[in-house]
């Protein structure tokens, strides 16, 4: 089935709200952002996503086979926000979708939370949206680092659900489609069907939930956001991960359930090389065709939201942040589609601008 093919009419009925005014003949482009990084200059250490308790950041190693232009930086970093959102900004992005554990538990949990809040204060800042994708794996990790019973994990992960719902769900620059707010879950993995329906039962905001697509037909989930088609290690073609891709948005359509689309640069992940894990496989970024070719065939499919995957996940390699290797090249792409008269040398003045 070939791209030029796929020429989709707009999901009838799920109207967007947003304060970045996209016009009314495209989605609404959300970059998915992860506020985990933290720098030992900001935060007195090098935190597990720059090291994967493998390499020296002092030493110049990090945990990725990308850098970052602006270097190994802290998410807490005031600086570092400022810039991130001015860039999303410049490329004619409308807003993030931010990954996000609860605001408390385990770990790295209260800094991500933490850094969360003041993300979502710079994007309000900026006139830009939010949403948060709301992880349920914690479950695991509270039955297996707290000791604490299957009920007790549930009802701490319901409390994550409940605390967005209360303070994130009603606020005016939260992404809404159809007039809900929209709550994706990356998941549900850990949660079961009537545990998650006895917590989507208690959402007073009446969210929509998107889910991960395998997961999706679950009952109380409203529809799918698709991912970066990794595949069990293997390394993943354009013409399968194309392929896949057509007949998820196709099929999605034919149900007339909203969907999120989505567009990825590439995947190379550094869990093998850490020792952290096995790698999840790889796709070719083909020297930036990957991301142009997805964001295309996103931007086509009938989605309200694109969802770009991602802004900075340096452990999996699918950032469109600016990189030392890449440059401002996928933000380019965006700047390009979004902001036809813009000039790209934007991108790179606000970098120069970033102070460190």
């Amino acid at each position: 089935m070939r791209i030029a093919g796929l020429l989709l009419a707009a999901v009838s009925g799920w109207l967007l709200c947003s304060c970045a005014n996209p016009t009314p003949d495209r989605p609404l482009v959300l970059v998915h952002v992860m506020p985990w990084f933290e720098s030992k200059p900001v935060s007195g250490r090098w935190g597990w996503h720059w090291t994967m308790d493998k390499t020296d950041p002092d030493k110049g190693a990090l945990a990725t086979h990308d850098r970052p232009l602006l270097g190994p930086y802290d998410s807490g970093d005031p600086a570092v926000i400022a810039t991130q959102v001015a860039l999303m900004k410049a490329a004619g992005i409308d807003g993030a979708i931010i990954d996000w554990n609860g605001p408390d538990g385990f770990a790295d949990y209260a800094m991500i939370h933490r850094n969360t809040t003041l993300l979502i204060a710079e994007l309000k800042k900026a006139g830009l949206k939010f949403a948060v994708c709301v992880e349920d794996n914690p479950g695991h990790r509270f039955m297996k680092e707290g000791q604490l019973t299957r009920a007790q994990a549930t009802a701490k992960v319901a409390a994550s659900f409940a605390w967005a719902d209360e303070h994130w769900l009603t606020d005016p620059a939260y992404v809404r489609v159809a007039n809900r707010p929209l709550l994706m879950i990356f998941g549900p993995q850990y949660l079961e069907e009537a545990e998650w329906s006895a917590i989507r039962a208690n959402l007073k905001q009446n969210p929509l939930t998107f889910a991960l697509p395998h997961l999706s037909r679950r009952p109380d989930v409203d529809g799918a956001f698709a991912w970066v088609p990794v595949s069990e290690g293997k390394t993943v073609a354009r013409e399968t991960w194309t392929a896949e891709h057509v007949a998820l948005y196709a099929g999605e359509q034919k149900t007339g359930r909203p969907f999120a689309a989505v567009a990825f640069p590439g995947y190379r992940d550094f869990y093998a090389q850490a020792g952290a894990g096995k790698s999840y496989g790889s796709i070719d970024y083909r020297d930036g065709q990957t991301f142009a070719e997805s964001f295309d065939l996103a931007m086509k499919s009938g989605a309200p939201i694109v969802q770009i995957a991602t802004w900075n996940d340096y452990g999996e390699g699918t950032g469109i942040e600016p990189t030392i290797e890449r440059g401002t090249r996928d933000l380019e792409v965006i700047m390009r589609r979004l902001r036809p008269d813009a000039d790209p040398a934007e991108l790179k003045k606000i970098l120069a601008k970033h102070k460190r």
